[in-house]
């Protein structure tokens, strides 16, 4: 059997050598169509990394042929030589990335991916330690009498991030002085509390008891009177700011400048009224507001009001205001002037409202309005006189202290400020400066490191102010800005107060 099957074979061949005289037999190659089979061995899926990683694969091929290597990382090409790469994490963006691998016999690709997320966020130690809290006056247990500051210091490792001032569990202050009014409380014990709050959220405080007595103060003692100016925001109905009324009601001022009142004009003053009635109900132990408003009113972002628990014995609102040039300049937002009798001390308190926008076409009209109030506050003569309201400018009394303003022009409060000489930042405005009254900027003066910010946010600059002339700058104690629980959500702006002790 085994050589019949030989013998057939033989004869096969011989047929086939036979032909291949005659012929030629053309053998095709099938093509390569399986891709190697790549296998990612680090990173895993899924796996969190961080800082130097190695990245490595192995491929194989039916034919066992590799002509091609490639490692990728969000479609960016890093090998093309090795099977690894050490990847440095501390490079890339913290989350989610694509490591592809790649290899490449005679014809095609084969490729395998992994998704890793990067976390090179290194999470602080738990900080457990709570400020230190010193109140540095008045001393425990000391006897305390008319008005008198109160001071804490406060120190953390990392920080100090807020403060609270509370008497007799009342909050008071959310810095780290208060000017205390102790004629306002009763005679006998009260707890001072200070407390700080570190940026964990640690706080740290001290507390002290002090005596109040008041009883042996002249029967003709100081007055002592706060002003303030508070822009609330369209008449205190812009939905985002519900809370203007529980501002007013947590400062307790006795004279109030209203800025953006809006219609409080409409059917004869009636929100004027609803409002004098409200804070006058709930003030029971004070003297009642009275109340005027600018009239005719547009826009609900434009008008001006005045609340005061002292006499007001003149009221004037100004439509136009003198320039140098001698012409009349038709102001943005009406001015007023209203003279108020505060115990025999007859002031003129100024309420303005400058043009809003920054650009040097509303620049301008901002000095005009300026240029042409103070002409009109000369023209008074050499009385007591306070200036006040949101200027939509900074001062340049604030250059080198708070770097974040931009976009509002100075040159309407270097007016205020003569004489001020700066070219490089903008020009001499000395020129259009008061020939009769001395300015004094509250704040500033009073707090000369506090940024004293009133319009947080866009701009994180001063621009509502409180001037003094020359014969009321002697009688200034203190003044605080958005210093209130609900500063932040009573308005766009932080209220500006002032304190004074008239003698």
């Amino acid at each position: 059997m085994k050589r019949t099957k030989l013998f057939a074979l033989g004869t096969i061949i011989t047929a086939i050598s036979a032909l291949s005289i005659s012929s030629t037999i053309i053998i095709i190659n099938s093509p390569d169509n399986i891709p190697p089979l790549v296998t990612i061995s680090t990173p895993s899926e899924d796996e969190h990394l961080s800082g130097i990683i190695p990245i490595s694969f192995t491929a194989t091929d039916q034919q066992g042929i590799i002509q091609e290597l490639q490692i990728w990382i969000d479609d960016v090409l890093v090998q093309t030589s090795a099977y690894n790469y050490d990847w440095d994490t501390t490079q890339e963006e913290d989350g989610a990335h694509t490591i592809s691998c790649r290899a490449k016999d005679r014809t095609v690709w084969g490729t395998a991916d992994v998704s890793v997320i990067i976390d090179n966020i290194e999470e602080p130690e738990p900080d457990g330690i709570s400020p230190n809290v010193i109140i540095l006056s008045p001393n425990a247990g000391s006897t305390v009498s008319d008005t008198i500051t109160i001071t804490m210091e406060a120190t953390d490792a990392n920080g100090i991030s807020s403060y609270a001032i509370c008497i007799d569990d009342v909050y008071r202050s959310g810095l780290n002085s208060y000017s205390w009014n102790t004629t306002q409380e009763s005679d006998g014990f009260h707890n001072i509390l200070c407390k700080a709050t570190d940026p964990s959220g640690n706080n740290g405080s001290d507390t002290i008891s002090v005596k109040v007595n008041n009883s042996q103060i002249s029967l003709t003692p100081p007055i002592i009177f706060k002003l303030m100016t508070f822009n609330i925001k369209e008449s205190g109905e812009d939905l985002a700011y519900p809370d203007w009324k529980t501002v007013v009601k947590e400062e307790n001022a006795d004279i109030i400048l209203f800025i953006e009142t809006g219609y409080w004009d409409d059917n004869s003053n009636q929100k004027l009224n609803q409002y004098l009635n409200e804070f006058n109900t709930y003030f029971t132990d004070e003297n009642p507001y009275i109340g005027y408003c600018t009239q005719g009113i547009t826009y609900g972002n434009d008008g001006a009001a005045v609340m005061s628990r002292f006499p007001v014995i003149g009221y004037n609102q100004i439509t136009h205001v003198p320039l140098d040039n001698t012409t009349s300049y038709d102001v943005t937002s009406d001015f007023f002037d209203v003279e108020v009798n505060v115990t025999g001390t007859f002031i003129h308190i100024i309420g303005s409202h400058l043009k809003a926008f920054p650009g040097a076409e509303y620049e301008q009209k901002r000095e005009w309005e300026q240029e042409g109030i103070i002409n009109y506050m000369d023209n008074l003569g050499n009385i007591p006189m306070i200036y006040l309201g949101d200027l939509n400018s900074f001062s340049p009394e604030d250059w080198g202290l708070n770097t974040f303003q931009s976009g509002l022009g100075y040159g309407p409060l270097s007016m205020m400020v003569s004489p001020y000489v700066n070219p490089d930042n903008g020009g001499d405005y000395s020129g259009y400066s008061s020939t009769i009254h001395s300015w004094t900027d509250v704040h500033r003066t009073l707090n000369p490191t506090d940024w004293g910010i009133t319009y947080p946010g866009i701009y994180n600059s001063r621009i509502d102010f409180i001037y003094v002339n020359q014969l009321l700058a002697s009688y200034l104690v203190n003044s605080t800005t958005g210093d209130t629980i609900h500063a932040i959500s009573g308005s766009d702006h932080f209220t500006v107060d002032a304190y004074f002790k008239l003698v």
